[in-house]
């Protein structure tokens, strides 16, 4: 599997689900990972799954890019207004973070609770993966390129959506009847699993 390239959609906040995965990468020879966003919010281990990917990045196994779910972090960092985050899941970070009941003074509670090691790897995420064949993003590219282009973020059921010319890859992570899909490049293939982690396919 050497010189592949795995691309994994969606995430948010499922730690085992993360790990299951990581898993089957493994088995199948760790194509570099690159995922697409929507690390956290919605699922309970936020600042876990942060840092299994910051690890893995670090590393050189990964790649990791931003998406709408990291730049609504900044965005209620910065702004100090969580109103925009905690509409699209972002309580469920704001517990995994701070670990415990939150205060009443909930922004300066999150803020001091988030690693500047984490706040520091979103702000410097790119956008867009690309190479001579591929584009990769985590709201779709633009259908113009004659780029295969790989996305995440619009879901699209259980299974990936994988065409001629592009694949969508948020089949529903952070819920319980969701899946975190890995997608295999050049090959097609695809790798999957369920909310506990377990393989639900595996498409070689």
């Amino acid at each position: 599997m050497s010189g592949q390239i795995a691309f994994v959609g969606d995430i948010h906040g499922n730690l085992r689900a993360l790990q299951g995965l990581c898993d089957l990468l493994t088995m199948a020879g760790w194509p570099h990972a690159v995922f697409l966003g929507d690390y956290i919010n919605k699922g309970k281990q936020s600042a876990e799954v942060m840092e299994e990917l910051l690890k893995l990045c670090e590393s050189g196994r990964a790649t990791l890019l931003k998406g709408n779910h990291e730049d609504a972090l900044l965005d209620a960092l910065d702004t100090e207004d969580l109103a925009a985050f905690l509409k699209m899941g972002g309580a469920m970070s704001i517990r995994s973070y701070v670990g415990g009941k939150v205060g009443p003074e909930v922004l300066s509670h999150f803020r001091s609770a988030v690693p500047p090691r984490h706040l520091d790897a979103i702000r410097l995420m790119p956008k867009t993966y690309e190479s001579a064949e591929v584009i990769a993003q985590h709201i779709p590219p633009a259908a113009s390129t004659p780029k295969f282009r790989v996305s995440a973020h619009v879901p699209i059921g259980q299974r990936p959506k994988i065409g001629p010319r592009s694949a969508q890859l948020d089949t529903g992570c952070g819920r319980k009847s969701g899946r975190l899909t890995a997608l295999l490049w050049p090959s097609l293939a695809y790798l999957q699993v369920d909310a506990t982690g377990a393989a639900v396919s595996e498409h070689l």
